[in-house]
């Protein structure tokens, strides 16, 4: 029998079931959200967890247009025979995707938002057909000719949901999916005044409408009420931080061990789990699905692949950046602890606003939890400081990779010439001094290992104007780097050393220097003016020595 396809490239479900793709079978939720007391329901949830999986399943399940028992066929939702009898294909449905609205300017954003309201009118031109109003008929005819204006995408949605409620004679279904994306874009470029008091004529449809069956919006972050949703009191949100609807998102335990089993690859299990599980759900632990299915695609044709960073390559990390440009040195301490595997208490408010995010740290934080970035390393307890840590070495290595990047963006904007000043002159207390004082500007990791070392002297010495040579390839063992001063006919060579223990620092200061020697480091540089200098890390202290000391 053949196995079923990965869903790599498509979170829709109609297609997942369709293509022949596994299905991991969330269908279950359907029954809880028609008996949600909620009427406007919200959830948040970092992306790539599967939030436009769930809205096109609901929509596929809602549809009054659509008969589409064979794709529910055999998931959990067809033993819900009430629900199943009293909601599928039964209502009309808007489904409204916002994942693309963006633009570097209003008009751009905007024009985007216009195609997006014009495609859902022409799935509903046959209300042209309808016994209406001149008005809403001409409204409608505007819509479809592409001639929108920006008062008609501000009452697009009350028309349509006006019109199709009476058209069926029942209340609108609303779905919504990514709907805070055209705001984080807009923050992004300068136009968010704009964009969210659009966003909010569209979205008061959601106050107190007859016409309005239910409405499910899903996004990453929950926007306060006074700048989004005002008024809008009948909405329910729920969180990572809440209980229910847990396992909505994201693979559980069980899931997981399921998929694993179904493609061989049993035996990753570990490596996964350390990689994308982590995320703390009322308890229940979460893997990243999105991540997940990427590595296992990658396992389907080298069984050897290792687990890749797929969060980067699909979003980079600007909210990290961000937050490390505006932060100050107790900042950098709680970043040191996050990276190496502790948690940190903050405050957490779960309801922002776009443009106050960066204002300050608990705001940052409490995006960075939204996100995905973070998660709760305990319970939480509203208004109470909450424990944060890392989800896993996927978000971890995403952290380390922004902080050295961020160090040595930074080092090209200080001035080194002190520094080169003391490698030239050979004065190594200077060197060792200047060191340090670099040493306790940095964001460390692993707990001052030689991987945050080899970073911290790869970013320092990468912003200088000499050309730098690693000399790894010059004898053996882990060799450390030239500097090359070709004008004035120079080179220094560095050999790093980490000591374990302080009581070890001078046996590393000399054994460095030893090595440089024996492997002839400098064997290529006869005609130069040679420095040859030991510099051994502890800690956040950095100490040198030359061959003449």
């Amino acid at each position: 029998m053949e196995m079923l396809k990965l869903p790599v490239g498509t979170g829709n479900f109609t297609e997942i079931r369709e293509s022949g793709n596994y299905y991991v079978d969330k269908t279950h939720v359907i029954g809880q959200i028609v008996r949600d007391n909620g009427k406007i329901i919200l959830f948040t949830r970092p992306r790539r967890f599967g939030k436009t999986t769930l809205q096109t399943m609901l929509e596929a399940f809602f549809d009054i247009r659509k008969s589409n028992t064979s794709l529910f066929t055999g998931l959990s939702i067809m033993n819900d025979k009430e629900t199943v009898e009293s909601w599928m294909n039964c209502y009309p449905v808007i489904f409204l995707s916002f994942k693309d609205v963006d633009g570097l300017n209003y008009e751009n954003a905007l024009s985007i938002l216009k195609g997006i309201v014009q495609d859902l009118f022409s799935e509903y031109r046959f209300l042209l057909e309808d016994d209406i109003v001149e008005a809403d008929a001409s409204f409608l005819s505007r819509m479809l000719s592409g001639e929108i204006t920006d008062l008609d995408i501000r009452r697009s949605l009350s028309v349509i949901v006006r019109l199709i409620s009476a058209h069926y004679h029942k209340g609108v279904i609303i779905i919504v999916d990514e709907y805070d994306v055209p705001l984080a874009k807009a923050e992004a470029n300068g136009y968010y005044s704009q964009m969210i008091d659009v966003m909010h004529s569209m979205l008061s449809i959601l106050k107190d409408n007859p016409n309005v069956k239910k409405a499910i919006l899903t996004g990453c972050l929950r926007i306060s009420k006074e700048s989004l949703f005002t008024g809008l009191n009948n909405m329910t949100v729920y969180s990572l931080t809440g209980a229910k609807y847990s396992d909505a998102f994201g693979f559980t335990e069980n899931e997981v061990s399921r998929l694993l089993a179904y493609y061989n690859v049993s035996n990753k299990a570990s490596d996964i789990k350390r990689w994308y599980d982590g995320y703390n759900i009322a308890g229940e632990s979460i893997y990243a699905p999105w991540d997940m299915l990427s590595y296992i695609n990658d396992l389907m044709s080298d069984k050897n692949a290792l687990p890749d960073n797929y969060w980067a390559n699909t979003s980079g990390n600007t909210i990290i950046r961000k937050f490390i440009n505006h932060a100050d040195i107790n900042i950098y301490d709680d970043y040191s602890t996050l990276i190496n595997g502790g948690y940190i208490a903050k405050i957490i408010s779960e309801d922002l606003t776009y443009k106050d995010m960066y204002s300050n740290d608990n705001n940052i934080w409490s995006l960075m939890l939204s996100t995905g970035y973070l998660t709760l390393a305990d319970k939480y307890r509203p208004n109470e400081e909450i424990c944060l840590k890392l989800p896993n070495e996927e978000i971890r290595q995403l952290f380390i990779r922004a902080v050295n990047s961020w160090f040595q963006e930074r080092m090209r904007s200080e001035n080194l010439s002190e520094l080169f000043n003391a490698i030239w002159n050979g004065d190594t207390k200077k060197i060792g001094s200047i060191l340090s004082d670099y040493l306790e500007r940095a964001i460390s990791y692993y707990d001052y290992s030689e991987s945050f070392y080899h970073a911290f002297v790869t970013g320092l010495f990468s912003a200088t104007k000499y050309r730098g040579v690693s000399n790894r390839e010059r004898g053996n063992g882990r060799s450390g780097l030239l500097i090359i001063d070709i004008n004035n006919k120079r080179v220094a060579v560095f050999e790093f050393k980490i000591a374990k223990t302080e009581n070890s620092i001078e046996k590393k200061l000399h054994e460095g220097i030893l090595q440089i020697e024996d492997k002839k480091y400098a064997s290529d540089f006869s005609r130069y003016r040679i420095f040859k200098y030991c510099v051994t890390f502890y800690k956040k202290g950095a100490y040198c020595i030359s061959t003449s000391d």
